[in-house]
């Protein structure tokens, strides 16, 4: 779907610069390049968004397989109650803590990915030592989902930052005139 917005977007620059009449080559020539760069730049934008959005539906998944476990341990006998309420708290609060593009920077993602770790750790321990787990099977599955999940989130942030270094350089080549509002991507490589 972004690449035939990116294509669509290349056609219309071809479109309406083959409309326009300009009076050099060069002054053509430029302007064809412009335009060019900003539909390239614009695909950019388009793969760096999807990247964050795959990211984002990968840790909310991840937060609602970690409730899901907990309600599962909730259902057997010998849980401890209030490690399971406290731990179940944290859990809904979780996707509130999380950074975006904008406020990203090297202190939030360190606090965010130490809480959800603390999280996962303390989720898992009270799912080992709750006795009967074993009976009940999709504590397992649900195990292995949140682990999964937590480790697509590492691959869209590689993805991400692939996609935001890329926009950045092109972004560098434009023209002040034409880069003129845009900003740079922050990314997690920092």
């Amino acid at each position: 779907m972004k690449v035939n917005s990116y294509l669509a977007a290349l056609l219309l620059a071809v479109a309406v610069f083959s409309c326009k009449e300009n009076n050099t080559k060069k002054t053509e020539g430029t302007a064809s390049s412009n335009n060019v760069a900003l539909a390239h730049l614009q695909a950019l934008d388009d793969s760096c968004n999807k990247a964050w959005n795959m990211m984002m539906g990968s840790d909310d998944q991840k937060i609602k397989d970690i409730q899901r476990l907990l309600q599962e341990i909730s259902y057997i006998p010998a849980h401890n109650v209030q490690k399971l309420e406290r731990l179940s708290q944290r859990a809904k609060e979780l996707s509130t803590k999380r950074y975006t593009p904008e406020t990203m920077t090297s202190s939030a993602i360190d606090t965010y990915d130490g809480t959800t770790d603390s999280l996962l750790k303390e989720v898992f321990d009270l799912k080992r030592t709750t006795k009967g787990v074993e009976n009940y099977t999709l504590t397992e599955e649900l195990e292995a989902s949140i682990r999964e999940a937590d480790g697509m989130v590492v691959n869209y942030r590689v993805l991400y930052d692939s996609w935001a270094d890329k926009y950045n350089q092109s972004l560098d080549k434009l023209p002040a005139a034409d880069a003129s509002g845009l900003k740079k991507k922050m990314k997690f490589a920092l």
